[in-house]
């Protein structure tokens, strides 16, 4: 017997003991991340097409090539702002991934219920402070931070004073689609944002081209299909609630689960008296996502003074990167869809009592994900210039600087996978502070401190392409640091 063979053995001896419930129960290891990746995959591919009918919809608002750079650079930076807003939502639905999914596979699941009734709460909350930080800050971070030409600077300025508000909804959506994630349930989410995504769509073509708004229908598009989903939301949690009230019949949920098949996962539902806001609860998911915010927030702005840099080559190098940040993306879509699925699998064989299997999980969602997103950078090399066509269009300008950043691409995107899932997987492990320290070392080192000696030294020899060579050689580092947390398992002793 080889000692693959042997591996293999173990792992499926584990499934044997540490069975999850729902849709994964009796699936081999690699069927349950399929699973769970699926949905969100179609999700991040509803998303990509989303934000680059925006993006096309812009850059061909004009026909003349430097109105289109500048259309392309103006409403490319609103993604940043728009990053800024969503730190914190981001930090809610982390913490209620993580905890959700270890009460999911300890079959606690009244206990889960309660933190996504919980999370709910606190997304709205998160969604109201966001949409007023984006708002009063968009004027400074666009005109005083990010220097662009003035028509640029005015394009993301229509867009950021109608967009910012999109966060009200967006912080309820997020909170819920992590929480239901966590339970096993990607189907929900997946229609959720296709909700979104495709009224964005639908509204946006109708408001730019029948009612002839310029980037305010962009704006007003993403707005009113994040509105809709959010209530269509709260409707089909209100409907599990309703249903979940008739079957329980006045038992408690652990008394209803008890009557039912050993794989039986309940639906998340609103539970009016587990919405009062709870201290330590609310403090349980803070104090696991709060760590990410301050992570995200470091990174948000390391990329703002990395912007900032690119930005002073020209806003047809600021429009190239976003293009290029648009296109890499499109690897993203396997990678971070694998990476939710790994965050969950992990939080639950950990809450089953599996180190081994959660470190399995980890280890497969790595493979899978170099291989897909590798796959990807051989095509973005071999083909850039068709790529960068789908977004700018015919632009010579745009062209010229973007096609040799898309072919770095190969180099990227390995290292960037393999990057992605340790750091997903450690998070739905609740592990997020060491990865803050992993982050901001690596990146306020290369992508700060060299960038800013490179550029006060060697200016003339600064490029939008080397830029991103310098982005590999992060990502490189950062694997590596990863792959020592990965394999020591301090993270699967995390309490949650």
């Amino acid at each position: 017997m080889s000692a693959g063979d042997g591996r293999e053995g173990k792992i499926r001896a584990a499934l044997a003991k540490s069975q999850l419930g729902g849709k994964l129960a009796g699936l081999s290891l690699p069927r349950q991340i399929i699973t769970i990746a699926l949905w969100p995959l179609l999700e991040q591919v509803m998303s990509f097409i989303c934000s680059n009918t925006s993006l096309y919809l812009a850059a061909h608002m004009s026909e003349d090539g430097e109105i289109k750079a500048q259309l392309t650079a103006g409403l490319g930076v609103t993604g940043y702002v728009l990053w800024l807003g969503f730190i914190m939502q981001g930090a809610v639905g982390m913490g209620a991934t993580a905890i959700v999914s270890r009460r999911t596979g300890a079959r606690r699941f009244a206990e889960g219920n309660y933190a996504a009734n919980q999370s709910a709460v606190l997304g709205l909350l998160a969604g109201l402070l966001s949409a007023l930080l984006m708002y009063v800050t968009a004027d400074y971070l666009v005109v005083d931070i990010l220097k662009l030409s003035a028509y640029a600077q005015e394009v993301a300025l229509r867009y950021m004073h109608i967009a910012s508000w999109v966060a009200i909804f967006s912080g309820i959506v997020f909170a819920v689609n992590a929480a239901l994630r966590g339970a096993g349930d990607t189907r929900t989410p997946f229609f959720i944002m296709l909700a979104v995504d495709g009224l964005n769509i639908l509204l946006s073509l109708f408001l730019v081209y029948v009612c002839g708004m310029h980037v305010e229908g962009l704006a007003l598009g993403i707005l009113g299909g994040m509105a809709v989903a959010a209530l269509i939301l709260v409707c089909l949690l209100v409907r599990n609630s309703v249903r979940m009230q008739r079957l329980m019949a006045g038992r408690s949920l652990e008394e209803y689960v008890a009557t039912q098949p050993p794989a039986y996962v309940p639906p998340l539902y609103l539970r009016l008296r587990d919405m009062a806001p709870d201290v330590r609860s609310i403090g349980r998911i803070l104090a696991i996502g709060l760590p990410q915010a301050v992570e995200v927030g470091g990174i948000w702005l390391i990329q703002i003074y990395v912007l900032r840099v690119i930005s002073r080559l020209g806003d047809a190098a600021v429009g190239a990167h976003n293009i290029a940040v648009r296109i890499e993306s499109m690897s993203f879509l396997p990678g971070f869809a694998i990476g939710l699925a790994g965050a969950a699998l992990v939080g639950q064989y950990l809450g089953s009592g599996s180190v081994r299997l959660a470190l399995e999980t980890v280890r497969k969602c790595v493979l899978y994900s170099v291989l897909f997103m590798g796959g990807m950078g051989i095509i973005f090399y071999l083909f850039p210039a068709v790529f960068v066509k789908l977004i700018a269009g015919d632009s010579e300008q745009l062209l010229a600087v973007a096609v040799p950043v898309v072919q770095v691409f190969l180099l990227v995107e390995p290292f960037y996978a393999a990057m992605l899932m340790i750091k997903m997987c450690l998070r739905g492990a609740g592990d997020t502070r060491r990865v803050m320290y992993v982050s901001y070392g690596c990146m306020g080192f290369f992508r700060v401190a060299c960038l800013m000696l490179w550029n006060e030294m060697w200016p003339d020899t600064l490029t939008l392409e080397r830029i991103w060579l310098l982005f590999v050689v992060d990502m490189a580092i950062e694997y590596l640091i990863l792959h020592q947390m990965l394999i020591r398992l301090k993270w699967a002793r995390k309490r949650v």
